[in-house]
């Protein structure tokens, strides 16, 4: 049997026993590292440290010697990269432990990992050729039997674990662990498939959001430029305004400045007489006559007596009136231009509102759908229709907008009632009593059920008409959805109880009103934005443009009435003056 060589052994100096260093051989044919030979030589004298035998000459490097220290050094180097050394690497269990190479495979049947040289010698026995092959595990023993120390081959689907061939138990549902495998990369790609189709569906909702915010920055945008254009003629209009106040305000400034000058002139006259008439009673003191006569003034052969003073003083109520009233006109125009952008607003708090059959005056016909109502044909024209009927929809809280068909009726009425206001016999139509309607009779002929009503004047007659609730603000607005303006506003309700939507067609008259209302349908295209797709909640997108905008009429007439008293104040001051 062969014999491993110690070859590092050999190559070893007997003075510092580590490898050789530029060796040398003396004359006995030992060798030495050139260097601590010569310490040797310099301290003992020239003999052999290893015979004593003596060395006369200078000793030579050992060619041979050194190009197979070189040769040793790289199979050295070679063999050292395949140890382990960094953090992580897996050793071979087969190796001397001072110094194991790295595990390229272990083995879960003998549990132990091998280096390559070990591992060919662990393939070459025959009986480990079913042995399982893996890449390097670092912990072995998790892969073996806690109980009985045996590799887990097996999985218990009772038990849900691994198992060794001596767990198993009669009765046991045991599978062999590729099969568990192969069932659970089914199930794992199963998931995969799963998570795949719900980051699809997360990327997809997150553009349908980023779509929505860049929609709705947009429209941020223009209903934010649409609203600075119309304060800005809000502004313009009043600009002018002031300047129409306060110009004839300036012409009577210039015309004072004209009398203070004819002020000065009359001063100096005056002053001017008064030396004269010093002069002329100093004069008649003089005793002798020829100093009287030859000292007398000069005076003028002409007094002048033009003191017309002409300014004018009179105020012209009928001109500031004429201009209040002109720019109030204005500004309601300019601020009418923001109606359409209150409507887009609106519109997304659409609801479907269906007739209430129940609810219905007996002479009411109702259409199957629950949209349409009109009168029956063989109902007298002056038959009373008190009540009307009322829409299913009950508003207890939050938004409510809805749009009816008028089209070219003469007579109707629209708006929201309490569910419980009474609706027979004598019904007093007005907030008080539970009704926030509007109404058109003659034709032509708008009003508000306030108290007292209040007649309406609208420039176009409304084909369809808008009604929004708010309930938390209080207030019930009506529009003409034809020219996108707005009707009439109640505001301060007195909700309290639950809300209905409120119709009366009216009967018919000489043969005319015989259309039907109908309850329209809201353009889905007309809503811009619909509520979050992410919760349950709606954008803060506030509707009480109105009644912002009917504070700021209020707000302006008191700040304009009280400019046009200080204006009056300073003039009448300066006149007295």
């Amino acid at each position: 049997m062969a014999t491993a060589v110690d070859i590092p052994h050999n190559l070893q100096c007997p003075i510092c026993n580590n490898l050789f260093k530029d060796p040398v051989t003396t004359g006995c044919g030992h060798s030495f590292c050139q260097r601590c030979l010569y310490k040797h030589i310099f301290k003992s004298g020239q003999q052999c440290p290893h015979c004593k035998e003596p060395v006369p000459t200078k000793p030579s490097v050992n060619a041979a010697l050194k190009t197979l220290l070189q040769e040793f050094h790289q199979v050295k180097m070679a063999d050292m990269s395949l140890c382990t050394g960094e953090r992580g690497e897996i050793p071979c269990n087969v190796c001397e432990k001072n110094r194991p190479f790295k595990a390229v495979k272990s083995c879960l049947t003998c549990l132990l990992s091998y280096c390559e040289r070990h591992l060919k010698d662990h393939q070459s026995l025959e009986s480990h050729r079913f042995h399982k092959l893996v890449s390097p595990v670092e912990r072995l023993e998790e892969m073996a039997c806690r109980v009985h120390g045996r590799p887990l081959e097996l999985y218990c689907k009772l038990d849900k674990r691994l198992i060794c061939t001596l767990c198993v138990k009669t009765g046991e549902d045991v599978i062999s662990v590729e099969t568990e495998r192969k069932r659970r990369e089914a199930e794992e790609q199963n998931t995969i498939e799963g998570l795949k189709s719900m980051i699809n569906q997360n990327e997809n909702k997150l553009q349908e959001l980023q779509n929505i915010v860049t929609k709705y920055q947009a429209h941020i945008d223009g209903e934010q430029r649409e609203i600075k254009e119309v304060f800005a003629e809000v502004m313009d209009v009043v600009r002018r305004a002031e300047e129409e106040l306060l110009t004839p305000l300036e012409d009577g400034r210039r015309c004072l400045e004209k009398m203070a000058v004819k002020t000065q002139q009359i001063q100096k006259e005056t002053l001017r007489y008064k030396e004269i008439i010093d002069q002329l009673n100093q004069n008649k003191k003089e005793e002798d006559d020829i100093v009287f006569l030859q000292s007398y003034p000069s005076v003028p052969a002409e007094f002048k007596h033009d003191l017309t003073v002409s300014i004018d003083t009179e105020l012209k109520f009928g001109s500031m009136r004429n201009i209040n009233s002109t720019t109030l006109a204005s500004i309601r125009t300019q601020l009418e231009k923001l109606c359409p952008s209150e409507i887009r607003r609106i519109q997304r708090f659409s609801v479907d509102v269906i007739l209430d059959a129940d609810t219905a005056h007996p002479s009411l016909e109702v259409s199957q759908d629950g949209k349409t109502v009109r009168v029956k044909e063989n109902v007298h024209e002056n038959f009373d229709l008190v009540g009307g009927i009322l829409g299913k929809l009950q508003i207890t809280s939050g938004r409510a907008f809805w749009v009816v068909e008028v089209g070219e009726k003469t007579s109707w009425e629209l708006g929201v009632v309490r569910e419980n206001a009474n609706r027979r016999g004598k019904v007093f139509y007005k907030p008080k009593e539970g009704y926030w309607a509007i109404v058109l009779c003659g034709s032509n002929l708008y009003g508000a059920f306030e108290d007292p009503p209040i007649q309406l004047h609208l420039s176009t007659k409304p084909l369809k008409v808008g009604v929004f609730v708010d309930y938390e603000d209080a207030f019930v607005s009506f529009y003409n959805m034809d020219n996108q303006s707005h009707i009439y506003t109640f505001t301060q309700c007195d909700f309290n109880e639950t809300l209905r939507p409120y119709f009366n067609p009216h009967h018919k008259k000489d043969g005319n009103n015989s259309q039907p209302l109908i309850i329209s349908s809201v353009n889905p295209d007309d809503i811009f934005i619909s509520s979050c797709t992410m919760c349950s909640k709606d954008y803060p997108v506030r509707t009480n443009t109105r009644r912002k905008l009917r504070q700021f009429h209020r707000s302006f007439l008191n700040i304009l009435f009280i400019g046009i008293c200080m204006c009056l104040g300073k003039i009448i001051i300066c006149l007295i003056r």
